[in-house]
């Protein structure tokens, strides 16, 4: 349980990102500084091996946990449902929520927990709560953050003259004759008077900003026991460090119980919420487009009102209007029939549009303005009927029996017109004047319409509050299921033994409290769509002036497909003692996922391409622990509290389609860093596919030499001795020994995802004489054992690559920067035998070997970290103080977040789940609070 308190510290756009660390198992991985997006979060590990995207842009499929909001189940990937390269306008519901308005988060995660939830409740479920009234007085809250997002340290770069000088000793030393004759034809290198080409340009400081943030949020509440009220009017800004990014959020959130007597009472709310996204050119969350610009060679001049490129122009420049306007009803109604037996009624409909209208100026884009315009809405109509009942018999044996039916009814539809080369940017609207330029649009394959039914049991006994069982059971029908299995079913069963009760434990004074858990359950989740099962059919022209409607033969219709099952069983304890100073939380678990989407490739003998089945496995098992530290006197004046979590997770590929034998190596050919991933039975489920660097040879004497040929070891299976590894060159493995490099000598290495995640939490206060209060509360998390692609690192020494600024075999056409590496172990002559990096200076022979391709283990690197998240500094003045001036509490804060990380990956940030360019960094912030409660 982690309490509002905890994540009203920092201003933050998605209250997710300041849970990573608080609960044991919980893991958040913040892979985007993008505002208003959110990172992928799994509870106890993996639940799929489905990813999207490749090279440096691949990510998981979410399998986020079920939110479940004052009672309302909310889908959490809105803003991820056209993938993670190109951001949709929406964003996740929970970025809709101000953090003041949160009262309690509960994170569950075993199945007794889970199963009642059915299959949406399958990767977990995360329990928000939402501040209600409770003052007999009615009060007004006033919070005001203001707040700095601070540039972080960019990479260094040699600019200017220095950048010339290294390219021009690059030719000078390792180029070939024709390279010394072609310096004359590149300007950039020969042409030194040249004010235009003599110029010393931080691309990097083009794109990024410090940014002046605040966010203003008012409740007011008041009520007695009878009726009370809550109403919640926010803004939240948050101004990107990449110009033209940023998100802004408008919430109005009210609720209020009704008890007119003592058997029936009333539970409404409405909330309203109106997004605004700025998102440069939409690039989405990878701000590809900002990296690839901020790479320029600082020779060039930078961009004016005279000297722009078309790429620049548009990250700063696209003009994007887009942003989720959301309403969201919920009503219950609860009537007590007889004592112990209670009726509960409720419903709830949710509506959210998401509208994007992105125009860019002819100048960003070759002269030609081009139109996008997107239109969504998702609604979710939810009813639950509800009947439990709660009887005790001579106070030793309870009996709870909660019987309950829910309903869900969700539509959504998108649609989307793109025009090309419209007449001027004056006119920015899809004017339709030219039907050839129309570049389609119509209704998105995000088309859903979906219903769901499903009914429930739970039932608790329990013998003196010692021993309790606990039986759930639910059936899930929904559109979703294939034919073969239409209904999802749903069991769990649970022990719980209450040993501090017992007489032989009673008088134990240093125990407060103590059980033992164990637990077991079933969660079935749909995982198919309308066109996995039935297949996608598209115009396929006319026949005798009839439009012709086909099958799209990429995929083949599966009816029979099932849904995934996941199976959990937990085992823990709870531990309270010494009179609360130390708390203790223990579990073990193991998960399997079965029926696990695979796509398949099929023969080209075929008429269609892609087979999608059920036919993959893979399961988790693993460690939780957590502490909680009191150590100082109740009656102290000094408060301290110390938390420290850990969790502990392996997870292992079980199963794969029978004709792939065990092994199936997703291969990256279209990205251009062919860095593959490997799904190997028996090991963890998602491994990298890389050649084994292992080190430098030290002279050409070194390299082995095929006693057939006669040739030196070499890259790909060439005669010419010109790919010949020689002294400085790469010593890469071997793996069949034909001295020859190629993808034979691929290896499965390394594991993508993080084995060990956990944080701790110091909190020091100290109440002074006068009633005032300082705080002082240290928050951090860490990772271990995690294998990260430092491609940041790879890209660095690649720029050496190409010092005449080659592209599409035009000298001169696009001149890149360069980074110094005087600071990295490099090869620099015979005798250098501890080397790590081979001669990155050679290009003309790297054209040949390719010593820094991408897909190697030399830019594998550890993903451990310990981070400092937030340190934050509160004073609370003395009641007395306040009320003086009329008010009821003032309270100060001084609070920094991303504070530092302690790592040895020498990329740029290990938190990220996939690394992006070197100048992408976590962003600081200092950030001042001022609340105030008037009364």
């Amino acid at each position: 349980m982690v309490s509002g308190k905890e994540v009203q510290d920092v201003p933050v756009s998605n209250v997710e990102q300041l849970l990573q660390g608080k609960v044991a198992g919980l893991n958040i991985q913040l892979n985007t500084g993008a505002p208003g997006l959110r990172g992928t979060i799994n509870i106890r590990g993996l639940s799929t091996i489905s990813t999207t995207g490749s090279g440096n842009e691949t990510f998981l499929q979410p399998t986020s946990p079920l939110y479940v909001i004052d009672g309302v189940p909310m889908d959490a990937d809105k803003a991820s449902e056209y993938g993670f390269q190109q951001q949709g306008p929406g964003v996740s519901p929970i970025s809709l929520i101000p953090q003041e308005d949160i009262a309690s988060i509960e994170v569950l995660k075993d199945a007794t927990a889970t199963a009642l939830y059915g299959s949406r409740g399958a990767y977990g479920v995360i329990l928000i709560q939402t501040v209600r009234g409770n003052s007999a007085v009615p009060r007004i809250r006033y919070t005001g953050n203001f707040y700095m997002n601070a540039i972080p340290k960019l990479r260094s770069i040699l600019g200017g003259n220095a950048e010339r000088e290294l390219k021009l000793y690059q030719i000078n030393t390792y180029g070939r004759f024709r390279d010394q004759y072609m310096v004359s034809n590149t300007p950039f290198l020969a042409d030194s008077l040249n004010p235009y080409y003599n110029n010393s340009t931080d691309w990097q400081g083009v794109f990024y900003q410090n940014t002046y943030n605040q966010t203003h949020n008012v409740q007011l509440d008041g009520g007695d026991t009878k009726f009370s009220y809550k109403t919640n009017l926010s803004y939240f800004s948050d101004k990107g460090i990449i110009k033209n990014t940023g998100f802004d959020r408008y919430s109005l959130n009210m609720n209020m119980d009704y008890k007119p007597t003592e058997r029936i009472s009333f539970f409404g709310s409405i909330r309203g919420n109106v997004g605004k996204i700025k998102k440069a050119n939409g690039v989405g969350l990878l701000q590809t487009g900002v990296a690839a610009d901020g790479q320029k060679s600082s020779l060039l001049p930078g961009p004016s009102f005279f000297q722009a490129t078309s790429s620049v122009l548009s990250a700063l420049q696209t003009n994007t209007d887009a942003g989720p306007k959301n309403l969201n009803t919920y009503i219950e109604g609860r009537y007590e029939l007889i004592p112990g037996l209670n009726l509960t009624s409720a419903a709830s409909y949710d509506y959210n549009v998401d509208t994007e209208d992105t125009f860019t100026p002819a100048a960003a884009n070759d002269q030609f303005a081009k139109i996008y315009s997107f239109y969504g809405y998702t609604s979710q109509l939810y009813n639950r009927n509800n009947v439990s009942y709660t009887r005790s018999l001579n106070e030793k044996h309870n009996f709870f029996l909660n019987l309950f039916s829910e309903m869900y009814i969700k539509k959504g539809q998108s649609s989307i017109t793109r025009l090309e080369r419209s007449p001027n940017d004056q006119f920015q609207g899809p004017l339709g004047y030219d039907g050839y330029y129309s570049r389609g649009g119509g209704i998105l394959t995000s088309f859903y319409d979906q219903n769901q039914i499903s009914f429930a049991a739970a039932f608790t006994y329990d013998f003196e509050k010692k021993y309790i069982f606990d039986l759930t059971y639910r059936i899930d029908g929904t559109s979703n299921n294939g034919n073969k299995e239409p209904y999802s079913k749903n069991p769990s069963v649970g022990l719980k033994w209450n040993f501090n009760k017992e007489n032989w434990l009673k008088d134990l004074k240093w125990l407060n409290y103590g059980d033992i858990r164990v637990t077991a359950g079933r969660n079935i989740f749909p995982v198919g769509n309308l066109i996995d099962i039935y297949g996608k059919y598209i115009p396929r022209g006319f026949y005798n002036n009839n439009p012709r409607v086909g099958i799209d033969y990429e995929y083949v219709p599966n009816p029979l497909l099932r849904p995934k099952k996941v199976t959990q069983f937990n085992l823990g304890f709870d531990l309270g003692l010494f009179n609360g100073k130390l708390d203790v939380i223990f579990d073990t678990y193991y998960k399997k996922v079965d029926n696990e989407l695979f796509v398949s490739q099929l023969s080209n003998t075929l008429a269609f391409s892609k087979y999608t089945s059920n036919d993959a496995a893979l399961a988790n098992y693993g460690y939780e622990l957590s502490f909680t530290s009191r150590p100082l006197a109740k009656d102290s004046k000094f408060n301290w509290t110390i938390s420290v979590n850990g969790a502990w997770n392996n997870d292992v590929l079980t199963k794969l389609p029978e004709e792939y034998n065990g092994q199936f190596i997703e291969f990256d050919f279209n990205s251009g860093y062919s860095q593959h991933l490997a799904k190997r039975i028996g090991r963890n489920s998602l491994a990298n596919y890389l050649y084994v660097n292992q080190g430098v040879y030290d002279s050409t004497n070194d390299v082995p030499i095929d006693p057939v040929t006669g040739l030196r070891y070499r890259n790909n299976d060439s005669g010419d001795f010109l790919n010949s590894f020689q002294g400085g060159d790469a010593r890469f493995y071997d793996a069949n020994g034909d001295y020859v490099l190629d993808s034979r000598d691929l290896q499965v290495v390394g594991n993508t995802q993080p084995v060990l995640t956990g944080g701790l939490s110091n909190t020091l206060s100290y109440t002074m004489p006068s009633g005032s209060t300082l705080s002082l509360n240290i928050y951090a998390t860490y990772t271990a054992k995690r294998s990260i692609l430092n491609n940041a690192l790879a890209d660095r020494l690649r720029l050496l690559n190409n010092p005449f600024g080659i592209k599409d075999g035009v000298y001169g056409k696009n001149p890149l920067t360069v980074v110094p590496v005087n600071d990295l172990n490099m090869w620099t002559g015979p005798g250098y035998t501890n080397a790590r990096f081979a001669n990155a200076y050679d290009y003309a022979h790297n054209a040949f070997a390719n010593n820094y391709r991408y897909e190697q283990t030399l830019w594998m690197e550890t993903g451990s970290y310990f981070k400092i998240n937030q340190i934050t500094l509160s004073y609370s003045f003395a009641k007395k103080m306040a009320r003086r001036i009329g008010l009821n509490n003032i309270r100060t804060f001084l609070s920094a977040s991303n504070i530092v990380t302690f790592s040895p990956y020498t990329g740029p940030n290990p938190e990220g789940l996939l690394q992006l360019v070197e100048m992408v960094q976590m962003v600081t912030r200092f950030p001042e609070y001022i609340i105030l409660v008037l009364t």
